[in-house]
């Protein structure tokens, strides 16, 4: 049975759940609850636009509140018997290592944005070939085959000290596109400038970019 964010997360860690007297609606997970807690946020809580209409919190989502700030300020992989957190460094096992069972992640670049209110659109049953990760706010959709050929293309083009900058939009300056030539021959410096001014509209290759070297 597929379990929201909070309830695997509750099933992996067993925090203590938080029991209230309000039935109805959860606004964060969405599931009835006849336990829930009354609806309440920090007032530096700025994620409304994300917040469904609800009567209340549940027993699973309140934790979640309480611990915005830590939930916030980390990346991690979430399955029904493991947290991990890690760091941005370990992202690239993380991601071409997925679990064959379900699982969460959350990535974020900010360590600022509440990106778990949106983490229970990207649940992963771990059969998928198709993987759904957050990114501070977004969702990102990708084969690992896919993300794994555009990360190796960062990485040879950043061996050559070609900035992300210049490989995120596909735009190398006159003196790192000789690098490319010098090092790989012009016909596939010019296969690596098209493969990157292709993709540098795709949500994949801005991921790609982000965990390279």
């Amino acid at each position: 049975m597929k379990m929201t964010f909070s309830e695997m997360l509750q099933h992996a860690t067993n925090f203590e759940l938080q029991i209230g007297e309000v039935g109805g609606t959860c606004c964060l997970c969405g599931n009835h609850t006849e336990t829930g807690n009354p609806i309440s946020f920090k007032q530096n809580f700025t994620s409304a636009d994300y917040i469904s209409t609800g009567d209340c919190i549940c027993e699973y989502c309140q934790y979640l509140i309480d611990n915005s700030d830590n939930l916030r300020r980390s990346m991690y992989i979430l399955t029904n018997n493991e947290f991990k957190k890690f760091k941005k460094k370990d992202i690239p096992n993380i991601l071409f290592n997925l679990p064959n069972e379900p699982f969460y992640v959350y990535l974020t670049e900010t360590y600022q944005k509440v990106g778990w209110v949106r983490m229970n659109q990207v649940y992963n049953p771990g059969d998928a070939e198709v993987v759904q990760v957050l990114l501070d706010y977004d969702i990102i959709e990708f084969t690992v085959p896919d993300l794994r050929k555009k990360y190796d293309v960062v990485n040879k083009l950043r061996e050559l000290k070609i900035t992300k900058d210049n490989i995120k939009r596909g735009d190398f300056e006159m003196y790192q596109y000789q690098r490319i030539i010098d090092a790989y021959g012009i016909d596939e410096a010019r296969q690596l400038h098209e493969y990157c001014q292709k993709n540098k509209t795709n949500p994949v290759w801005d991921l790609a970019c982000y965990i390279g070297k």
